[in-house]
């Protein structure tokens, strides 16, 4: 998906827990959103710098850390393992499970442990909260991005298997990522509304919350046509051409 629809939906999800998690502490919320935001960001690599968009300047900047930082320590500890992966703006780098981890962990390193080092109880909460955020924001960007047509790569490059959709982020012919964005607002302004007039026991707001975010997505992957396939551009793999078509 393109970066604004990435944000969007991230963001709304984002809230959705937050309204349960953090109700009465909207520090820690704004630190799990915002971290969210940096973090759904943080997968695209292969992001091109943009020459009249300062939103998305911004964005590529915060990029830079996952693709000049992250990546190439990454390609590094690849080819130790006998799976080279030559350019480090390769997407697949990011785009899975073991990217988003190393990605996650390099962003600990940088930010948990110095707060932690400090000794202070409120700092190194802070630091949790928005590093939660960034580990959730980098997950939902893979859960969106395996709708559209190129997928995501869960375990590049170990496996030549990829997960994707049917969706085409810039087809403005198709309805359905519309569709999601008026989905995951809907489901957000229904638990807000219940929490302003007092109808739901706090109780019931967690695990609400929760299957509200589980149906937002999981309904998002079904009409996606979600399906698993092998990469055609990994390597090893052997291309069969299609049959002639017959006139």
């Amino acid at each position: 998906m393109i970066t604004r629809h990435h944000m969007a939906l991230a963001l709304m999800c984002a809230l959705i827990l937050c309204s349960s998690f953090f109700r009465t502490d909207p520090l820690m919320m704004a630190l799990v959103i915002a971290g969210t935001c940096v973090g759904v960001l943080l997968p695209d690599i292969h992001m091109t710098r943009p020459k009249h968009h300062p939103f998305r300047t911004v964005a590529w900047l915060i990029v830079q850390f996952s693709r000049r930082i992250c990546a190439p320590v990454l390609c590094r500890i690849y080819a130790h393992t006998r799976h080279l992966v030559p350019d480090p703006a390769d997407k697949r780098l990011i785009h899975s499970i073991p990217g988003v981890l190393f990605v996650s962990a390099c962003t600990c390193a940088i930010l948990y442990i110095p707060a932690y080092a400090t000794g202070n109880a409120f700092i190194t909460r802070s630091a949790a909260a928005f590093l939660g955020g960034i580990l959730l924001g980098m997950g939902l960007h893979l859960v969106e991005d395996l709708c559209t047509r190129k997928g995501i790569f869960p375990f590049f490059p170990f496996s030549p298997w990829t997960v994707a959709g049917s969706i085409r982020p810039c087809d403005k012919t198709d309805p359905r990522i519309a569709q999601y964005h008026i989905q995951h607002c809907t489901v957000l302004l229904v638990f807000f509304g219940l929490d302003n007039l007092g109808i739901l026991a706090p109780g019931l707001f967690l695990p609400l919350n929760i299957a509200g975010l589980g149906i937002c997505l999981g309904t998002m992957v079904y009409f996606s046509e979600v399906s698993i396939r092998r990469d055609p551009g990994s390597a090893g793999d052997v291309k069969v051409p299609s049959p002639a078509k017959s006139t």
